[in-house]
C-alpha cells in the first residue's frame, strides 16, 4: 500500500512527512483563533453561558456531519472530508471578518459552522493516519504529529496575544482571525500534494455497527473509554483561557502561557515519540489518568494564578500520553476487526461521533452544576471528570 510501506518498520514514509507538515498548518491558523475565540465572546458578552452555549452546539453538530462526511469519504476518497474541513475552516473565520461584533447575534450558526468543518478534517485526518503508518511505527507517528501539533499550538497563541496586545480594543482580534484564514488558504493548497488512495470497497458499513459491538465487546469498551476520554476535553477546550483571564487580566499573558504549557505537552510528546511502545499501554493510560486528577485536585485549594499555572502545567504534560496512547491502541484494534480496512472510516466516523458526544456532556455537566467562572462546584467537577479517567485502562485490559 503507498506511504505505508517503508524499508525500516519505524521510519516514516514521505506521505506521511507530508500529512504531517499540512496538519502543522492547518493546527497553527486553528491555534492563532481558537483559544481567543472563547475570549472574543467573553468580551462582547461577559457571560460564559454563551461560551458553553457556542461549544454544546458545536460539539453535537460534529457527530451528524461525520456520519454524512463519512459516507461521502467512502464512496470517493477521504481526501474530500480532509479538504472540505480546511475549506469551512477558513470560511467560519472569514465570516467572522465580515460580522466581526455581531458574531454574537449570530453565534449558534457559527458553532454548528465550526463543529461541521472540525468534523470534516478530523475524519480525514485520521483516516490518512491509518493509510501511511504500521503498527511498528504508529506511536513515533503520533508522537511527531503530537509535536507538531503542540509546536503550532505554542506559536499560534503567542503570537495572537502579541498582536492583541498591540492593537486597540477589537482591532487585534479581526487581525488574529484574518492571518488564520491566510494558513487555511495555504493548508488548502498544500494538501493538493496529498495523493487519493484507490479503493474497489466503497460500501458504507456504519449500519452494521450494532452487530459488531454486540460480537466486538472489546470494541465496545473502546468507544466507553472514548467517551470519557471526551469528558474534560468539552471544558478544556473554553474554561482554561477564560480561568487564566480571570486570574491575570491580558489577552497577551493568556497566550504566552497557553505557549508555556504547550511546550511541556511538545516535551511529553517527544520523549512517547521516541519511548513509547504497546507493552506499556496499560501503564500510560494509568500514569495520565492519576496525573490529571492530581492536577485538578490543586484546584481545590483555591482558584488563584499558581493554582491554575499548576493545574494546567500537569494537565498539559499527561494529555499526549493519554492522547496518543488511546490512539494507537484503537488503531491496533480496527486492524483486527473482521473487515479490517474495509471498516476504517466507519470506525472513525463511530469514534468521532462517541468522543464528542462525551465532550458535549462534559460541557453540559459544567454548565449545569458550575455554570460560572467563581461557582464553588467548578474545581469539584474538574476533580471527578479527572477521576473518571481512572476506568479507560480497566476497559482495555482484555484486549492487551
Amino acid at each position: 500500500m503507498p506511504g505505508t510501506a517503508s524499508s525500516t518498520p519505524r521510519k516514516l514514509s514521505t506521505e506521511a512527512k507530508n500529512t504531517l507538515w499540512n496538519h502543522g498548518i492547518y493546527q497553527f491558523g486553528n491555534a492563532l483563533a481558537g483559544v481567543f475565540i472563547s475570549l472574543y465572546l467573553w468580551k462582547l458578552t461577559n457571560d460564559l453561558w454563551i461560551n458553553g452555549a457556542f461549544q454544546l452546539i458545536m460539539l453535537l453538530s460534529a457527530p451528524i456531519a461525520t456520519v454524512y462526511i463519512g459516507r461521502i469519504a467512502k464512496i470517493k476518497d477521504r481526501l474530500y472530508a480532509y479538504r472540505a474541513g480546511i475549506y469551512l475552516t477558513a470560511l467560519f473565520y472569514v465570516l467572522i471578518l465580515i460580522v466581526q461584533e455581531r458574531m454574537v447575534d449570530y453565534y449558534i450558526w457559527f458553532a454548528c459552522l465550526k463543529g461541521v468543518s472540525t468534523a470534516f478534517y478530523w475524519l480525514g485526518n485520521f483516516t490518512m493516519i491509518s493509510d501511511v503508518t504500521n503498527n511498528e511505527n504508529r506511536h513515533k507517528y503520533l508522537g511527531w504529529n503530537a509535536m507538531v501539533t503542540h509546536v503550532a499550538n505554542l506559536s499560534g497563541p503567542a503570537l495572537a496575544g502579541l498582536i492583541i496586545a498591540s492593537f486597540s480594543e477589537m482591532k487585534g482580534y479581526i487581525l488574529v482571525f484574518g492571518l488564520s484564514s491566510l494558513m487555511f488558504v495555504l493548508a488548502s493548497v498544500l494538501s493538493l500534494h496529498i495523493k487519493k488512495k484507490p479503493t474497489h470497497h466503497t460500501a458504507y458499513y456504519l449500519k452494521y455497527t450494532r452487530l459488531i459491538l454486540k460480537k466486538r465487546p472489546d470494541f465496545t469498551r473502546s468507544l466507553v473509554g472514548w467517551f470519557i476520554i471526551g469528558l474534560p476535553q468539552g471544558i478544556m477546550m473554553y474554561v482554561p483561557a477564560i480561568l487564566l483571564f480571570q486570574v491575570l487580566p491580558q489577552e497577551s499573558w493568556v497566550g504566552y502561557l497557553n505557549a508555556f504549557f504547550l511546550s511541556l505537552s511538545i516535551i511529553s510528546s517527544y520523549i512517547l515519540s521516541v519511548k513509547g511502545n504497546e507493552a506499556s499501554t496499560n501503564a500510560y493510560l494509568s500514569l495520565a489518568a492519576w496525573g490529571f486528577v492530581g492536577s485538578a485536585m490543586v484546584l481545590l485549594w483555591d482558584i488563584s494564578l499558581w493554582t491554575v499555572i499548576v493545574f494546567m502545567c500537569v494537565s498539559s504534560l499527561f494529555k499526549p500520553l493519554q492522547a496518543n496512547t488511546y490512539t494507537a491502541h484503537y488503531y491496533q484494534l480496527i486492524g483486527d476487526m473482521p473487515l479490517k480496512e474495509n471498516f476504517r472510516i466507519e470506525s472513525i466516523v463511530i469514534r468521532e461521533s462517541v468522543i464528542n458526544c462525551g465532550r458535549a456532556a462534559g460541557v453540559l455537566l459544567f454548565m449545569l452544576t458550575a455554570g460560572q467562572i467563581d461557582h464553588v462546584w467548578l474545581p469539584w467537577i474538574l476533580v471527578f471528570i479527572m477521576l473518571m479517567q481512572v476506568f479507560i485502562r480497566p476497559l482495555i485490559h482484555k484486549t492487551i
